[in-house]
């Protein structure tokens, strides 16, 4: 199976081509605003460094959010161009999966945490039991309604959040990758992929409307 997967859910701009369990080359950059310039650039990048063909493509993969609107946008305008051209299906990959999973796995519970603006950040837990599971969905937060369950998790993953966790020695930087996504669109690509992917939107999770919510 051979996969292009995208990654514009934050201010890492990226993209990595797999076959099967394989990544073969994966070309990303930390570009905050500039993904609609980059993106392209990166791709081309990747093909000159790959030969790779849409043609040869089983699909295409999209970090699908929650994240930076405009991010999210180009992402999937992008990707959805590349594969209407073919004829390819698409695999939306959950944001917060792909960065829970750049921390590793940890027995038991994890939680993963992405910044969104002022003090409010995107939180969702999950487990470990052959890959990472959800626990819930990913909802929006203010950091205080959610810091001390925060401070109680044995392994939590973030980015974006050093403001709010720089004295919590449990919580590890993730690492947003075109590379992650890569291979968890290969890992669940009968579960997650979409044969007509034109109303597919990117999963904003509006961060506006925040309360108090079951952790």
């Amino acid at each position: 199976m051979k996969i292009l997967a995208i990654e514009t859910a934050t201010e890492i701009c990226g993209v990595s081509y797999i076959e099967d369990d394989n990544v073969i080359a994966t070309v990303e950059e930390n570009t905050p605003r500039k993904h609609a310039k980059s993106l392209p650039l990166f791709y081309e990048k990747l093909v000159v460094n790959t030969g790779l063909k849409l043609s040869d493509l089983d699909g295409i993969a999209i970090s699908i959010g929650p994240g930076s609107f405009t991010g999210l946008r180009i992402g999937l305008s992008y990707s959805k161009g590349l594969a209407f051209g073919q004829g390819l299906p698409l695999i939306p990959v959950p944001t917060l999966q792909a960065l829970m999973d750049s921390g590793g796995e940890y027995p038991g519970a994890g939680l993963v945490l992405l910044y969104s603006h002022r003090d409010i950040v995107y939180a969702q837990k999950f487990s470990f039991e052959n890959g990472s599971v959800p626990q819930n969905d990913p909802s929006p937060y203010q950091w205080k309604d959610i810091e001390q369950y925060v401070k109680k998790m044995d392994h939590v993953v973030h980015w974006g959040c050093n403001q709010f966790i720089d004295d919590l020695k449990h919580v590890q930087e993730g690492n947003p990758s075109a590379e992650i996504i890569s291979i968890l669109a290969h890992q669940h690509f009968d579960e997650w992929v979409i044969n007509k992917p034109y109303d597919l939107v990117p999963n904003y999770i509006s961060p506006f409307e925040v309360g108090k919510r079951k952790h």
